[in-house]
């Protein structure tokens, strides 16, 4: 690992939320299966479906859903002020059960054939006021990446069948195809 990727490991979170308010948060069915435990919600209140025209992804990445009405992909529903699991203190009321994704957030990584992290930056998504003076194990960051890739992999194995599917449902059918 090249010695300037070493300060980014001294990462704090300030707690101003914006990682909250600002991006759609893609999830797998697992996500899903984590946030429902503990808040009892079923899962078309936990996710939204959303258009191309409202997330910066590529089309030629993974986790498009071809339904009905549209390629679609599936986040955390938001209100008008962010995710819809911001607290008004700033804080996450689902922190224990939040998706793989905000888990790793702010870390990018990129990992070699062999495993081994090759680039490790912070996320430029939003704006981030952090500051250097944490303490963050490279060994935990990658821990998370590939617990995000474990989860990652299967889901979008189910969506590669979905996608096949003719006709093609909409965001209920969607969902009864993932087991909720």
């Amino acid at each position: 690992m090249a010695e300037d990727w070493k300060k980014l490991l001294s990462f704090r979170c300030t707690c101003c939320g914006n990682c909250c308010r600002e991006p759609i948060v893609l999830v797998t069915d697992e996500d899903i299966r984590r946030v429902q435990a503990h808040t009892r919600q079923p899962a078309h209140k936990i996710v939204d479906f959303y258009k191309p025209s409202e997330i910066a992804w590529e089309k030629s990445q993974p986790g498009w859903i071809r339904l009905k009405s549209g390629r679609r992909i599936m986040g955390l529903k938001r209100t008008e002020a962010g995710c819809q699991y911001l607290g008004d203190d700033e804080l996450c009321t689902i922190y224990e059960h939040r998706p793989v994704t905000c888990r790793r957030y702010p870390f990018d990584l990129e990992m070699g054939a062999d495993g081994d992290i090759e680039l490790l930056s912070i996320s430029q998504s939003v704006e981030c006021p952090y500051e250097l003076d944490g303490e963050n194990s490279l060994t935990e960051i990658k821990a998370l990446a590939d617990w995000e890739e474990k989860e990652e992999d299967p889901y979008f194995e189910k969506l590669e069948g979905w996608n096949k599917k003719k006709p093609r449902g909409g965001k209920k059918k969607f969902l009864k195809f993932l087991g909720f």
